[in-house]
Formats: C-alpha cells, structure tokens, sequence
C-alpha cells in the first residue's frame, strides 16, 4: 500500500487454462492500466485478457426485449423467440414449430396459458405450457441469442462488479497475477509513552482493505514513498468524431471535430494487542513490542517500507490497525515555548531524536505521561535523527507577554561622489514578559521570528539565545511565584542617500551633534553649502534682470509697430522724433541689463565650480 491512493496487489498460484478475476466497477480502469501475468514455473502463453463492458447489462437486455421480471421467464422467453424454430418436450409428446406467441385463457379459478406453434405443414397447434417439460432451441442464432442472455444476466447480477477472463494456454506450478487498485492512503497514529526513566514511541499502522472480497493471511508491505500515479480511462470504449460529408451542391462540410475529450471486524494473524486500561493507568508498550518486531523495515531511497512479516486478514470493506515500530528515543527534554504572537500560556513540548531507525510517518500522536493521558500533537514526518518537538498541552500556570519598541540610530555618514550616504542601524528592543504561579522556578524559551541578515543581542535576564528552524529562542528562568522581564536587541543595518544640494544648515548641525561627522569635515560642508547658496542667489538676481530686460524688449517692438506708420514730414515728424530718441533710451538700459546678467551668470559659476571643486577636494581626501 502506498501513500498516494493506490494499493499493488499480487496473487500467485497454480494456473491451467482460463481463469478469472473479478473488480469493482470503478477499479477496472486502473487494472487495465496495470495488469501483469509472469510465470515463475511453468509452459504457458498468455493470450488476450477479456472483460465486461462498463455498459449497463440490464439496460442492454431490456434494449432487446429480454429483460424478463422474476415470474415471466419462460413466456418472457417464448416471446422473444416469435418466429423462431422450437420443439416443446410434453413427456411423450413432441411439438415442433416456430412460435407466434402465448395466449392466455381464463375458465374457472384457473388460468392456461397456451403456446402457439406454426408446424412445418402450415397448421397452427396450441401446446399447454402446463404440460411442457422443456423448449429446445433448434436455430443457431436463437441459440446464440440465449447466450447472451445467460451472460448478461449472469452481468446484471453480479451488481456493480466486472469479470476479467485472462486466456491461458498450458500450465504453470507457479505464476503471478499483479495490478493495481485505488486505496484510501494507509495511515500511522502514535502513542509516546513516557514513564519517567525513558519515553517509547508506538507506531501503529491503519490500513483499509481495497478489495470487495475478504482477505485472509496476506502478505501486508506498508510503503512511504509516492510514485506518479494518474487517472486515465481505459475501461469505456473511446469514439472519435469523424467529419460528416454532404454533397457539395446541398451543404458546406462543417469543420473537423473532436472530442476533449473503526468500527470493522479485523484480524492480524494473532490477537490484536490492545491497550489495558486500570485505574487511569496506560499498559506499557511491552504488549506492542513482540509484533512489532516482526515488522521488517527497508530504505529503498525514494521509498521507505514496513513489511509485516506476520500475515494480515482483513474482512470486506474492513480496517485493521497494526502495530509498526516500538521503540525508545533518546536526548529527550521537556520544555515549555511560548512563539510570538500565541496566546498567554507557553506550550508544553516533549522534544526528543527520533533514534528509532525507521522514517516516521505523519500523524497523530497522543502523549502519556506516567500512566495518564496527557495530551496531543501532530507528528510531522520525520527523518532518522531528526530532532522532534510534539507540543500537547498549555502551561496554564505561566503566562507570557511580548512587546517591542523601534528606533534608528545614524552610525556615520560617508561622503559619496553623487551623494552623502546616512549609514543607519535599525533596532527593534524586544521586552519578554514572564509570570510564574508556581512553587518552582521554571524556564521559557520565547520563540522570535528569524529574519535573514538581523542579529539578536541578549540582554538583562536572558539565559541563552539559540537558533531553530526559523526562529530564535531565548531562554529565561522565571522564579517560583515571580514576574521576569527580559530583553533583546535585535539589529540590523540600513542606509539613506541625501543628495548635497539638498543638504541643510540643520542636517550638518543634527550629523554634528551626532558625531557621525567631525567638525572639520562639517565646516568644509558648510563652505560648500554657502557658496551653492551665493550661487543659487546669483541665478535669483540673474532671472529677475532677465525678466526686466524681457518687459523692455516688449516696450521696444510696439514703438518700432508705431514708427512703421509714421511720416518723416510734417505735423508727425515730431512725434517720430520722440519714439526714436525713446528707442535709444530702452536700448542703453538693454545693454546695461546685459552687462549685469553676464557678469551674474559668470560669477554664479565660479561659485558653483569653487564649491563643487570644494567637495571633490574633500570626498577625494576622505576616501583617501
């Protein structure tokens, strides 16, 4: 039996002729999937393997008017044979021809039914079928039409089963039948005894039997691996939809088209071991240990097998629970672990190596400590030497809290050719709160997420900081009716880009006042800063003389609209006069104005230059 929802059977035995085997109706897709006939010992050939359709037998005998009900049979029979030959045995009479039906007369309480024969001289008989001892068939289509009905009948009555016949020519002493079947997935539960010295684990197996017949002393190999199975349908008869073709002058061909296509009884070749149970108290697993030593375990590498030695009966539609492993495990400890963001109460874990030397299923476990029940966890499947931590019950009497507190911290600041680079360490404080109602001191291990690239730094009251799987665990010892708080810091770096444009009197001052820059180094900033600044001012001045130059070149192009129409002579030379002497005047301030924006630009550029020239000298004899 494997994991994944199929069961491999093999049958073996002496073989001559024909034989058959019987399956369910659902599992026949998977037998003609996977039927296999070897022969060990013997001269045989093996031909075709025949099998019932899926098709409803019922369905078919009434489609040809043989589905008799019970009572009818033989007028049933009668008239499905109209106009077919027969010969009717009335003790020492004989009566031959072909039937044209039964009639029925009533006279009296009692009621005849007469067969009615055409002879082979074209008279017409009646035959008193209360006379009748027997109908021979004389017609061979007849005959073979009665042996479809006997087969499928035979079909309709074996209910939802089908019949496979494997064709066989010759002998054999010994030969091997093999398939495979659906299953439901064979299953282990666990009893982890602890008695105080030692702690024992009971593995037992839950198996159900996959065959419509009961199964008496066979060989039972319970497998963990999961081969690639799949369902495919090769029991119903598949048709392909082939493309109808229509005179060309009447109708278009269509387009091709396919189809898209426990309570059950139980034996385990001896009596089952049970648990006893007196006052409260469990019975060791001494009463497991002599079955499962009979339990043979192999490492096959993808696959790990239990193969029960001792034969195994199970009866139809059963279930049987087999005891696999029982065995003591080592560096066993009992610990309670409280994991960040689980109610209060810390769970109460029994953590052991599984030292078994057998992988261990996934499943159930129920915990029994000293005699008593104690509680229940999940086993997960589990590796030989895999560390194993069962979590089955809450430590009401502790109760455990968490809180936390963020911060950054700028560690320096480096000076970089595109920008200055913040360095920061993020810290998270972890405060761990534990409250003990008990006389004894106790300890807690607080589980905290791990995340790549943080470090955990005990504090006060952590005992030991430690790593599992995804998580950090901290252990703290909390006194007898005592409150503890620790504390962790956990860390981890960071960083921020500030362009030096953007940089600030205030940020220089708060980096100052940090010491993540020394003071020489923040002065040289500052002198870079001021002459950006002077700079950035200078482009101020510099735009708004722009803009006033602009107004004066608006001012100059509608004078020069107006002078377009103006005369030389006359009353308006005076005025041409007045707009022209007005030209001159806006065009000395133009060049006045362009003076002081060439000088602006150039001196806002020396600045600039000078202080980009400042910074480079500084981040160049930095990170020298």
């Amino acid at each position: 039996m494997y994991k994944h929802g199929v069961a491999f059977v093999e049958r073996s035995g002496s073989i001559d002729g024909d034989f058959d085997l019987s399956f369910r109706r659902e599992d026949m897709k998977d037998v003609l999937k996977s039927l296999a006939v070897a022969v060990v010992d013997g001269d045989v050939s093996v031909g075709t393997v025949a099998f019932d359709t899926p098709s409803d037998p019922r369905a078919e005998l009434e489609n040809r008017n043989l589905l008799f009900e019970s009572g009818e049979a033989l007028v049933g029979l009668l008239d499905g044979l109209r106009g077919r030959a027969v010969e009717v045995h009335c003790e020492d009479r004989r009566h031959r021809g072909e039937v044209i039906g039964v009639d029925e007369f009533v006279g009296g309480r009692q009621t005849r039914r007469l067969l009615v024969l055409r002879t082979d001289t074209g008279v017409v008989s009646l035959v008193d079928l209360r006379d009748a001892q027997s109908v021979e068939v004389l017609e061979d289509r007849s005959r073979d039409d009665l042996d479809y009905f006997v087969d499928r009948s035979r079909s309709a009555s074996a209910g939802e089963n089908r019949t496979a016949t494997v064709r066989i020519r010759g002998r054999a002493d010994d030969a091997r039948v093999s398939y495979i079947v659906p299953s439901p997935v064979w299953r282990v539960s666990y009893r982890v005894i602890d008695d105080g010295d030692s702690v024992t684990v009971v593995a037992m197996g839950i198996v159900h039997n996959p065959l419509d017949e009961d199964l008496t002393d066979v060989a039972l190999t319970l497998t963990t691996g999961q081969p690639i199975s799949f369902d495919i349908d090769l029991y119903r008869g598949k048709h392909v939809q082939r493309t109808v073709v229509e005179e060309t002058e009447r109708v278009a061909a269509p387009p091709d088209a396919r189809r898209k296509k426990y309570r059950a009884e139980s034996g385990v070749g001896r009596e089952s071991a049970a648990y006893a149970m007196s006052g409260g108290a469990f019975a060791a697993p001494d009463a497991y240990e002599e079955s499962a030593e009979e339990v043979q375990t192999d490492d096959r590498g993808e696959h790990f097998e239990y193969r029960l030695t001792t034969p195994v009966s199970l009866k139809r539609g059963g279930a049987a629970m087999v005891p696999l492993v029982v065995k003591p495990v080592d560096n066993v400890r009992r610990e309670r672990i409280w994991r960040d963001g689980s109610e209060a109460a810390p769970d109460i874990v029994l953590a052991f190596t599984n030292t078994t030397g057998v992988v261990l299923e996934e499943g159930p476990a129920v915990v029994y400590e000293e005699g008593s029940y104690a509680g229940e966890a999940m086993l997960p499947f589990s590796s030989r030497g895999a560390d194993l931590r069962l979590a089955f019950a809450k430590d009401l009497a502790v109760r455990c809290r968490h809180t936390t507190t963020y911060s950054t911290v700028t560690s320096r600041v480096r000076l970089d050719r595109e920008a200055a680079i913040e360095e920061q360490r993020e810290e998270l404080r972890h405060v761990l709160r534990a409250e003990n109602d008990q006389d004894e001191p106790v300890d807690v291990i607080f589980e905290l997420p791990l995340t790549v690239g943080h470090a955990v730094v005990p504090q006060d009251g952590v005992a030991e900081v430690s790593e599992s799987g995804s998580w950090h665990r901290l252990r703290v010892t909390v006194p007898g009716h005592g409150v503890v708080e620790a504390s962790v810091l956990e860390t981890w770096p960071s960083y921020c880009e500030v362009e030096y444009e953007l940089l600030s009197p205030g940020q220089l001052e708060e980096w100052l006042a940090e010491r993540s820059l020394d003071e020489a180094t923040v002065g040289a900033l500052s002198g870079v800063l001021a002459g950006w600044e002077q700079a950035t001012r200078m482009d101020a001045q510099r735009e708004q003389l722009e803009a006033e130059r602009n107004d004066i070149y608006t001012a100059q192009s509608r004078i020069a609209e107006q002078l377009k129409v103006l005369v030389s002579d006359g009353p308006e030379s005076d005025l041409r006069r007045r707009h022209v002497r007005e030209l001159e005047q806006l065009q000395n301030q133009v060049d006045e104005l362009e003076g002081r924006i060439r000088r602006l630009r150039d001196d806002a550029s020396t600045a600039r230059e000078s202080a980009s020239a400042g910074l480079r000298q500084m981040i160049d004899g930095t990170t020298s």
